[in-house]
C-alpha cells in the first residue's frame, strides 16, 4: 500500500490505556505520556503501536519508550517500534510547525481512535474531528484548543464521561502541518472542544531534542502557521509534477542524430556533478575551517544562500534544473536533504526581462517560468514564503541588462528580508557583479570550476550512455545492435583522444563544449576541430547542414535551407537580441527579423513565408527553442553571441560593435568576433578596444577593456609587434591587481599573462598575494614564479602559495615549490591522498586543513614524518578514531567537524592541545567523556551545536579549565539556548552565534563577558 496523505500517519497506541499517535518516521511514534502509566512516569516498558490500514488491520508491534515527559509538563512521549510500521516509501512527507497568529485558524483537524467508535472489541475505527483552532484559548496553560465543527457523540460506557477517550496522542493538523497532539477534553465545553499539546512545548524539552537527534536527525524545520488552506495541498502536488515535467529533461547537444527528433534526456542520466569552491577571499580570515574544493552539491547543503559563479556553458542552469526537479519530488541526496520538499521557484532572469519587469510580486513567482500547470490558489506563493518552504532559484543574473541589475538586487534583498528563512541560489557569470554584491543578505559565494580531466572522461561516458538509450527505440534489432557497438567504439576512441590531446582537453572544460566535441566526434568519425571558433563553426554546420540529410529527412516542412541560409537567418535574430539587450524574443519579433533577412534570400522566400521558415528553424535547426508559449531563444547564449558577432563582421558593423566596448554584455560578442576577422579587421577591433581603454574614466572601466584587448590579441591569428606591445604594455601599466575582480581579469587570460606579472621583490604583501592567486590558476608554466613568491617574508603571501597546491600536480608542487618554503606559520590545504603522501618532502608546518574521506591508517602514514601545530579535520565520513595523532604531542590546536563515524577520541588525552573546535555531533561530549575523560589542558573551546543543547550542562565537566567558549548554533533548529549551567565559571569568556529565532536564557549571568554575534 502507498500512503498518499499525512492523515495516513495515524496509529493506535496500546499501552496502560488505549490511545492514538502519529508516525514521525516509519518506526518512530509521537504520542501522549499519560497513556503509558496511570502514575507519574512510564512504568509500561513495552507499549504497542498499530497502523490501522485502509481496508485492513496491522498486527500490533512492540515499542520501546525512548523519551517521555512528565504528564504535568508537556505530556508527550516518543516510542520506537521494533520494526517499521509502514514502508518508508509509503509515507507522505511530514511538515510540522507552530501557530504564529492570534486569529482563529479554520480547516484544522484532530485524528485518532476514540473508544466510543469501537464497532466490536477487536476493531478500532479512526475518526477525523474537523474544527477551528483558537490560539488564545488554552494559551495560559500552554495548550492548543480545537473547537469542533459538529456536535460530539455521546460518551461510551467505558470512556470516563468523555466521548473522546482514546483520542490522546492523536495528531492535530492545520492543513498539512502537524502542530501538536491531542491531550484532553476540557471541562465545561460539553465535549465541543479538544485540547492539544503544541509541538513548540514538546520541542522545548531537552530530552526530546536529544531523542529526536538520535532517532530522526533529518527532522524538518518548524514552520510558522498563520492559516490553513486545504486547496494548497492538492495544488502543491500538481505544481511538483509540473516542475518535474519541465526540469527533469535535459537537452543534450548533438544527441538527436541517430534517427529521431528527441534530444532531451532524463536529467539523471546526463547530469554530471561538477566541482566548486569558495573563492579565496572567503577563506582568508578562516581558511583552515572550511573545505576548499568539493562537489557543488556537497557545498550547497550547508549554505542556505549562495551566489554561484560560472563561465558560459559551465553547467549553472543544469544545476538549477536538477535542484528544482529533485527538491519538488523529495529525491535529493542526503547531503541536500534539507532542500527536499521545499517549493522551488525558478526565476530565469532572461524571462523576467522579456516580461517587462525585474521586480515581480510574490504571486508571480510560480508563473514566471510558465510551467504546464494552472494558476495557483490566491495567495499561495505568499503562504509558501511565510512558511519558510521556498527554494528560490534565480538563474542568469548576468542576462539582465546592466541598468536592470540594481533594481533586481533591491527586489531580491527586500524579498529575502521579508522572508528570512527562504533558501536561495543565484547563478551569474564570474565577473558580472561585484564580489560582495549580496553579502549583506547572508549570501556565500561559490565558483563553479572547469571540468577536471576526470570530469571530462565522466562526461564522455554519460554522453554516450545517453546516446545509447536512443537505440532502445529502434524496432530493427540488428541495426540497434550495430549503433550501440559504434557508440561503444566512439566512446573508447574519444576517451583515448582526450588522454593524448591536451589542447582538446582544454577546449572541453565546460559541459557545453564537451558535448559539442562528443557530437562532432560521432558525426565526423573522429575528425575534431582545434580551436573554439572551429568548434562553433563545425557545430553550426552539423546542425544547419547535414543534420536532416544524415537522418534521411527531406523537406519535412516543405523547406530546404543550406548551411549559409540558416546561418544568415539566425544571425539576424541574434544581432537583434544583442542590440536590444535581450536573450529572448516573441514569435512576432522573430518573424519580423526573418522577413528582413529573407529580403536578400529569394530562393528561401520562394519556399514559404517567414512564419513557416521560423517553424522550420525551431523544428529542424536545434539552435532555436520555444521553451514557453511565445518565448523564443537560442539553446545557449554562446551561440547567440557567436552568430551576432558574425553578423556584425559580415555587415561591416564593427564600429557599432566597438562603440559598445565598455558594456559588459557586448564584450562577449567582441571576444567572439575576433575569430571571424581577417588580419586588418582584427587590428581594427583590437585598436578600437585599446582606444576605448585609453578613454576609460576610471580603473573599474579600464580593467575589463584592457583584459578584453588582451583576450582578442591572444585569439587573433596574426598580430604585429607594435599592437602586441601596446596591448600587453597597457595591461601591465595598470599594475598588480588590487581586488578580486582585477585578479579574475588577469587569471582569465591564462598562461599568456605570465610575462607581465611582476616579480615578488619589493612588492607589498597584499598585492603579492593577489598575484599569487593569478599564478595558481595558470598551471605548471607558473611554477618557477610561484617558487620565487614562496620565498616572500609575508605569511599572507606564502599562505597564498600554499593554497595553490589545490590546483597543481600534488607531487610536483610539493617537490618544486612547497619544499623550498618556510611553512611554520601558514595553513596548508589537503584534500587528495597524493597530497598526504607528499608531506614527507616538507619541513615543519603551521597548520594542515585536511578534508575528504581519508582513513586513520592513511592519515597515520601521511603524518608520520610531519610536525604540525594546528590541525583541522573536516568532512571525513571514513574517520573512526584519532590514534594517528598519538605521536603528535606538539599539536596545539585541533578542529574536528563533519566526521559522522568518529567514535574513539581517547588520543585527545595524550595531546597538549589547548584550543579545540568541535562539531558536537561527531563525536558528542558523551563520547569524549567516555573515551578520553576530562581534558584539563584545553583552555579554548568552540562547539558547533546541532539541536542537542543539553550538552551545555556537560561542558565544564569534560573541559574543567576552559576559559574561552564559543557556541555556534547557526545550523540548529532548537529555539531555546539556556546558558545557566555555565554560570559557576565566573571568569568564562563566552561567544554565541545564534540563528534568527533562538531565545537565549541565562545571559544576565555573564555581563560583558558574553558576546552575541
Amino acid at each position: 500500500m502507498r500512503l498518499r496523505s499525512v492523515e495516513d500517519r495515524l496509529v493506535a497506541v496500546l499501552a496502560e490505556s488505549q490511545g492514538s499517535g502519529v508516525l514521525l518516521t516509519p518506526d518512530l511514534v509521537l504520542t501522549s505520556a499519560h497513556l503509558l502509566s496511570v502514575g507519574c512516569l512510564p512504568n509500561v516498558s513495552r507499549p504497542q503501536a498499530v497502523v490501522i490500514a485502509p481496508g485492513g488491520r496491522t498486527t500490533p508491534v512492540h515499542c520501546d519508550v525512548v523519551w517521555a515527559s512528565h504528564p504535568s509538563r508537556c505530556d508527550a512521549a516518543l516510542l520506537r517500534a521494533q520494526h517499521a510500521l509502514i514502508p518508508e516509501e509509503g509515507l507522505a512527507p511530514l511538515r510540522w510547525g507552530a501557530i504564529a497568529t492570534g486569529q482563529p485558524v479554520k480547516a484544522c483537524q484532530v485524528l485518532g481512535f476514540p473508544q466510543v467508535q469501537r464497532y466490536d472489541e477487536d476493531e478500532l475505527e479512526a475518526v477525523q474531528i474537523a474544527g477551528t483552532l483558537v490560539p488564545l484559548s488554552g494559551l495560559l496553560r500552554g495548550r492548543s484548543v480545537l473547537r469542533c465543527d459538529h456536535h460530539p457523540p455521546a460518551p461510551g460506557p467505558d470512556s470516563g464521561g468523555s466521548p473522546w477517550a482514546g483520542l490522546s496522542g492523536g495528531p492535530l493538523f492545520a492543513g498539512p502541518v502537524l502542530c501538536g497532539i491531542a491531550s484532553s477534553d476540557p471541562r465545561g465545553w460539553a465535549h465541543s472542544a479538544i485540547e492539544a499539546t503544541p509541538l513548540t512545548s514538546i520541542s522545548a524539552d531537552a530530552g526530546f531534542a536529544t531523542a529526536l537527534r538520535r532517532h530522526w536527525p533529518d527532522a524538518p524545520f518548524f514552520e510558522e502557521v498563520r492559516s490553513s488552506h486545504p486547496e494548497d495541498i492538492a495544488y502543491e502536488e500538481r505544481y511538483a509534477k509540473a516542475v518535474k515535467a519541465r526540469y527533469s529533461r535535459l537537452e543534450i547537444f548533438g544527441l538527436d542524430g541517430l534517427g529521431t527528433n528527441e534530444n532531451s534526456w532524463d536529467l539523471d542520466t546526463a547530469y554530471l556533478s561538477l566541482e566548486a569552491r569558495a573563492p579565496r577571499r572567503a577563506l582568508d580570515s578562516d581558511q583552515h575551517l572550511r573545505p576548499e574544493t568539493q562537489r557543488v552539491e556537497d557545498l550547497l547543503g550547508s549554505r542556505p544562500r549562495t551566489v554561484l559563479r560560472g563561465e558560459a556553458g559551465a553547467g549553472k542552469t543544469t544545476l538549477v534544473w536538477w535542484l528544482a526537479s529533485h527538491a519538488a519530488c523529495r529525491t535529493l541526496p542526503a547531503k541536500l536533504s534539507a532542500l527536499n520538499g521545499l517549493i522551488p521557484f525558478v526565476v530565469p532572469m532572461r524571462s523576467l526581462a522579456a516580461q517587462g519587469t525585474v521586480t515581480p510580486t510574490p504571486d508571480r513567482l510560480p508563473t514566471i517560468a510558465q510551467l504546464p500547470v494552472e494558476d495557483p490558489p490566491s495567495g499561495w506563493a505568499g503562504r509558501v514564503l511565510e512558511s519558510g518552504r521556498t527554494l528560490l532559484l534565480v538563474d542568469g543574473l548576468d542576462e539582465l541588462p546592466q541598468p536592470d541589475r540594481a533594481p533586481a538586487r533591491r527586489w531580491l534583498t527586500e524579498l529575502l528580508r521579508l522572508h528570512p528563512r527562504t533558501r536561495c541560489l543565484v547563478t551569474v557569470r564570474p565577473l558580472a557583479v561585484a564580489d560582495s554584491w549580496l553579502q549583506s543578505e547572508g549570501f556565500e559565494e561559490l565558483l563553479l570550476l572547469p571540468m577536471s580531466d576526470t570530469d571530462i572522461q565522466a562526461f564522455v561516458a554519460a554522453w554516450h550512455r545517453a546516446a545509447r538509450l536512443e537505440c532502445e527505440r529502434f524496432t530493427d534489432a540488428p541495426y540497434a545492435l550495430r549503433q550501440r557497438g559504434r557508440l561503444d567504439s566512439l566512446e573508447r576512441d574519444l576517451a583515448q583522444e582526450f588522454q593524448r590531446n591536451a589542447t582538446l582537453r582544454d577546449l572541453a572544460r565546460t559541459p557545453l563544449l564537451c558535448a559539442v566535441i562528443c557530437a562532432l566526434h560521432r558525426r565526423r568519425s573522429g575528425m575534431l576541430p582545434g580551436t573554439r571558433w572551429e568548434l562553433y563553426s563545425a557545430a553550426l554546420a552539423m546542425l544547419l547542414g547535414g543534420r536532416d540529410d544524415y537522418r534521411r529527412i527531406h523537406q519535412p516542412e516543405g523547406i530546404t535551407l543550406t548551411v549559409n541560409d540558416g546561418q544568415q537567418l539566425l544571425q539576424r535574430i541574434a544581432v537583434w537580441l544583442v542590440r536590444n539587450g535581450r536573450v529572448e524574443l516573441s514569435r512576432d519579433q522573430a518573424v519580423r527579423q526573418l522577413e528582413l533577412a529573407m529580403g536578400g534570400l529569394r530562393h528561401v522566400r520562394e519556399q514559404g513565408s517567414s512564419d513557416q521558415v521560423l517553424t522550420h528553424l525551431l523544428n529542424r535547426s536545434g539552435l532555436l527553442q520555444e521553451r514557453a508559449t511565445d518565448v523564443i531563444q537560442f539553446i545557449h547564449r554562446t551561440f547567440q553571441d557567436y552568430l551576432a558577432a558574425k553578423e556584425f563582421r559580415d555587415n561591416d558593423s564593427l564600429d557599432e560593435l566597438l562603440g559598445h566596448a565598455a558594456e559588459e554584455q557586448w564584450q562577449d560578442v567582441i571576444r567572439l568576433v575576433i575569430g571571424h576577422c581577417g588580419r586588418s579587421e582584427a587590428r581594427r577591433v583590437i585598436s578600437g578596444v585599446l582606444k576605448a581603454a585609453d578613454a576609460a574614466p576610471d580603473p573599474e572601466t579600464e580593467w575589463p577593456l584592457r583584459t578584453l584587448a588582451a583576450g582578442c590579441a591572444i585569439d587573433s591569428t596574426c598580430l604585429d609587434d607594435e599592437l602586441h606591445d601596446a596591448v600587453w604594455g597597457g595591461l601591465k601599466a595598470l599594475g598588480p591587481p588590487s581586488d578580486d575582480r582585477e585578479t579574475g581579469f588577469l587569471a582569465s587570460l591564462g598562461p599568456d599573462v605570465l610575462p607581465i606579472l611582476p616579480d615578488p621583490d619589493g612588492l607589498e604583501a597584499g598585492l603579492a598575494a593577489r598575484v599569487v592567486r593569478v599564478l595558481c590558476s595558470l598551471g605548471k608554466a607558473a611554477l618557477p614564479l610561484l617558487k620565487r613568491y614562496g620565498q616572500h617574508s609575508s605569511d599572507e603571501v606564502r599562505g597564498a602559495v600554499a593554497f595553490g597546491w589545490m590546483f597543481q600536480d600534488p607531487q610536483r608542487y610539493a617537490e618544486e615549490v612547497l619544499s623550498t618554503m618556510q611553512l611554520h606559520d601558514v595553513w596548508l590545504p589537503i584534500s587528495l591522498s597524493e597530497q598526504l603522501s607528499a608531506l614527507h618532502h616538507l619541513d615543519r608546518i603551521g597548520g594542515l586543513a585536511i578534508t575528504g574521506g581519508h582513513s586513520s591508517a592513511e592519515l597515520r602514514r601521511g603524518l608520520a614524518e610531519c610536525e604540525v601545530s594546528w590541525l583541522t579535520l573536516r568532512h571525513n565520513p571514513a574517520l573512526r578514531d584519532l590514534d594517528f595523532l598519538r605521536n603528535h604531542t606538539e599539536t596545539e590546536q585541533l578542529s574536528i567537524a563533519k566526521c559522522p563515524r568518529l567514535e574513539d577520541v581517547s588520543a585527545l588525552s595524550d595531546l597538549t592541545v589547548q584550543v579545540l573546535e568541535l562539531d558536537v555531533g561527531s563525536p558528542g561530549l558523551e563520547a569524549i567523556a567516555a573515551s578520553a575523560g576530562p581534558l584539563p589542558q584545553i583552555t579554548s573551546l568552540i562547539l558547533a551545536l546541532a539541536d542537542d543543547f543539553s550538552v551545555i550542562e556537560q561542558i565544564l565537566r569534560v573541559f574543567p579549565n576552559v576559559s574561552s567558549l564559543g557556541l555556534n548554533a547557526l545550523g540548529a533548529q532548537s529555539r531555546l539556548l539556556d546558558l545557566s549551567a555555565l554560570r559557576e565559571k565566573p571568569t568564562l569568556q563566552l561567544d554565541v552565534w545564534p540563528h534568527n529565532n533562538l531565545e537565549i536564557r541565562g545571559a544576565e549571568h555573564f555581563g560583558d563577558r558574553l558576546r552575541i554575534h
